[in-house]
């Protein structure tokens, strides 16, 4: 029995213990230290890095962060940032959409959205609301958007008229003066490169 109580409390010592994070009226709680100043700094949740301000909270590893906000509790996923606004709270990712999902239900908003906690869930204005005590917030991915750009486009050539393969190359010369000038003009090398023209179309 004491050889399996040992290595269990050796894995809690080495995990460390997980640090409540809870955003606050006056600040930012990490633990037992409550962060209120404008600028973004680097903390620690138990394992897992933080960047912390006075009003917003990230988390910069790739496991779910849980952050209070009362009596309700959001689930911050990787690549996710929430704040606190003057009339509510902010979610917000570095370009990518994300959804928010509580009781069974999710709402899907691009790059940013805003929402008040009330008492029944969470109030994402034009969104829509959605009920329950927790709210779970993810980025979406970019398969889609990947898969799009990767995708081979059909280039449709009109048939009226047609590519000629293999075109000649074309040369030009520069003259000091003018070739075409004097009396051997018409078997000048000016007039002897000139082209012989066919009609559109033609090979």
């Amino acid at each position: 029995m004491k050889l399996l109580i040992i290595p269990a409390l050796l894995l809690a010592t080495a995990t460390g213990p997980e640090i409540s994070v809870r955003i606050e009226s006056d600040g930012v709680r990490v633990g037992g230290e409550l962060v209120t100043s404008a600028t973004v700094s680097l903390k620690e949740s138990g394992a897992a890095p933080l960047l912390v301000s006075g009003s917003m909270v990230e988390s910069l590893s790739g496991e779910t962060l849980a952050v209070s906000l009362g009596e309700k509790q959001v689930a911050l996923g990787a690549g996710l940032r929430l704040a606190r606004t003057a009339d509510g709270y902010r979610l917000s990712t570095h370009g990518m959409a994300f959804s928010v999902e509580a009781s069974g239900r999710s709402l899907t908003a691009d790059r940013s959205a805003a929402f008040k906690v009330t008492e029944k869930g969470f109030d994402f204005g034009t969104l829509g609301s959605l009920d329950g005590a927790s709210l779970a917030v993810r980025a979406l991915g970019t398969t889609a958007a990947v898969t799009a750009a990767a995708a081979p486009q059909e280039v449709e050539i009109s048939s009226e008229k047609p590519i000629r393969q293999n075109r000649a190359k074309r040369f030009r010369r520069l003259y000091s003066t003018d070739p075409l000038s004097g009396g051997e003009a018409a078997g000048s090398v000016a007039v002897r490169l000139i082209p012989r023209a066919t009609p559109e179309g033609a090979p």
